[in-house]
């Protein structure tokens, strides 16, 4: 996976569009589905919670696989790559300590996978409006350029596949 540029307002507005439709077919669906079962399952004196609850689960089970159609579409093109930015960078983190433990080690992985992992999370942040963020992760970035030069690496972050985390012991 490559970094890319995005728009950054045109992603917001894509973001709270998406947010606000599957907010709203979701509600709608489990609440129909929720209505339907009643009518047809409920009990007379209203204890109908299980019923409530069966038909919220039928919704929200009917808008996943609505949505799993249509995320497929271009136009969800820039939030899938972010979703699978962010699961990335999230599996990096996960293991930050190891791979800047490498990078002392003088590994030249190391420094594509740290090199990544900061544009990524600077996109991220950047994408969500998140200025505090944002500015810690440049300072750590700034720092790791400064240690990938003492060490004679190339922090490219071009170079970066995600097969490269398999080489992680």
């Amino acid at each position: 996976m490559e970094i890319r540029e995005i728009d950054k307002d045109v992603y917001q507005k894509k973001q709270r569009k998406v947010a606000i439709l599957v907010c709203s077919v979701f509600a709608i669906l489990g609440l129909s589905a929720s209505a339907l079962l009643r009518h047809y399952y409920g009990n007379a004196e209203g204890e109908n919670m299980t019923v409530n609850l069966a038909g919220v689960l039928i919704g929200l089970l009917i808008t996943i696989i609505i949505f799993s159609q249509v995320f497929k579409k271009p136009y969800f093109d820039d939030i899938r790559y972010t979703w699978n930015l962010k699961k990335l960078a999230l599996k990096i983190q996960n293991h930050r300590h190891k791979w800047e433990q490498k990078l002392q080690d003088g590994s030249q992985t190391a420094a594509t996978v740290l090199a990544f992992y900061h544009k990524a999370t600077l996109q991220l942040q950047l994408l969500d409006k998140n200025e505090f963020g944002y500015n810690e992760t440049v300072e750590r970035e700034a720092k790791f350029l400064s240690e990938c030069e003492q060490l004679n690496l190339t922090p490219d972050a071009a170079q970066f596949s995600v097969d490269l985390l398999e080489t992680l012991n």
